[in-house]
């Protein structure tokens, strides 16, 4: 058991990694390349979309298909679109490639960094839901959030350590992390048998219970993928920062808010072990707190701390509303209901940015204040229901998880 949820945990962090490297890279690279800032909007929200279009799917085949299978294909998938990408920005760089025809490599080499990530998230995902009992779900998936956070926080920092060697050295760290990773669950990976039996039915997001989790990791999502968008703006407008104070203030503060992610998953899944709803409902009552504390202060110590509160916060919500999706269905459903969830985050990922950056231009606190909202309106639900169905852990199990005819309901070992 510790073998397999160590194998889970290291590729779920490597996928992250992969995300992070490009990410922070991607800005200077079109700058060098001479392109536009739109474009590198573009090629991030291609690789959102798919990420969100094939992240149920990868679910799904792995329902089929089984987990470790799937997982393999796509550190594979992701090394050698990785590699492509690197190539394609290597040849931009040498202006082997330019115009149109070096923008269509781009976009077309980075949708299949995000078409390949999320087989990996999708079936590690499914893979911890089949290992634990409903009991102890919530600490299994605390540590995959647990790896979440820690790509988050170390993937910036990686980068920004290879950029001192050339702006394409975190992609070839990237090409070969993968590889590793590849290699390691081929050989470590205990293998699974297929979770999809003749009779199941594929998982639906509007069925009962699950729903209501999706919606939470869409609010979520949103929450965090604003903070990072609008975070060193709001920042810069509220302190005068210089800009060349700017990006260490702001890494500082993401890096406390994934601390703080790692401390709430990891005191979850150590000594808490909650049902989902009532990590939820503390998980949004800090999370507006931390809203709270960003529009109220004008100083930097406390920009930290609203910092380190909004992860606390969105750590206990991102496991609240992983493991509800996950004791939502059956079995042979935690391929597609982790394949959702990663979808949640693409499509966050996707009106985010575009939805944060639109309501800053109107008025600086307007994002703040959208989370706020969102997230309160949010916990309010979840606690009328709280009241509402005191048996809530029982219903958390069993929550749109009918029994169809000719459907196998199996657990493994």
């Amino acid at each position: 058991m510790n073998k397999i949820k160590g194998s889970i945990f290291f590729s779920v962090f490597v996928a992250m990694l992969g995300l992070m490297l490009i990410a922070p890279i991607t800005p200077s690279l079109i700058r060098e390349l001479g392109l536009r800032e739109i474009h590198s909007g573009i090629l991030i929200s291609v690789g959102s979309i798919m990420t969100a279009v094939m992240a149920p799917v990868w679910g799904n085949i792995s329902d089929a298909k089984g987990r470790k299978p799937v997982i393999l294909i796509g550190f594979i998938g992701m090394s050698i679109s990785t590699l492509l990408l690197t190539v394609t920005f290597y040849c931009g760089l040498h202006q082997w490639l330019s115009g149109g025809l070096l923008l269509f490599f781009m976009i077309v080499t980075r949708s299949l960094v995000g078409m390949f990530i999320p087989a990996v998230l999708s079936s590690s995902q499914a893979y911890m839901g089949d290992v634990t009992e409903e009991k102890e779900r919530g600490s299994g998936i605390a540590i995959i959030s647990a790896a979440n956070g820690l790509g988050l926080i170390l993937g910036p920092a990686i980068a920004g350590v290879f950029t001192l060697f050339g702006l394409l050295w975190p992609l070839y760290f990237g090409i070969g992390i993968a590889t590793v990773a590849f290699i390691v669950n081929l050989l470590l990976m205990p293998a699974d048998k297929p979770a999809m039996t003749r009779g199941s039915i594929k998982v639906s997001p509007f069925q009962p219970g699950l729903r209501n989790y999706l919606f939470v990791a869409l609010v979520t999502m949103i929450g965090i993928v604003t903070i990072q968008v609008i975070g060193g703006f709001y920042l810069q407008d509220q302190l005068n920062l210089a800009s060349e104070k700017l990006a260490g203030v702001v890494s500082l503060g993401l890096m406390l808010s994934g601390t703080a992610m790692l401390t709430a998953q990891y005191v979850q899944a150590k000594w808490l072990k909650w049902e989902p709803r009532p990590m939820i409902l503390l998980g949004s009552l800090i999370l507006v707190a931390s809203m709270l504390l960003f529009l109220l202060t004008s100083y930097l110590p406390f920009y930290y701390s609203a910092f380190f509160v909004f992860g606390l916060g969105s750590g206990l919500m991102m496991t609240g509303f992983m493991t509800g999706a996950s004791l939502s269905v059956r079995n042979e459903q935690q391929g597609g209901v982790a394949g959702l969830v990663a979808a949640m985050q693409g499509i966050s990922a996707i009106i985010a940015p575009i939805l944060s950056i639109v309501l800053y231009q109107a008025n600086r606190y307007s994002p703040m204040i959208m989370i706020a909202i969102l997230t309160a309106l949010l916990g309010a639900v979840i606690f009328a229901r709280f009241r509402k169905r005191p048996g809530h852990n029982a219903s958390d199990r069993t929550e749109g998880r009918e029994i169809h005819p000719g459907t196998e309901v199996r657990g493994r070992s």
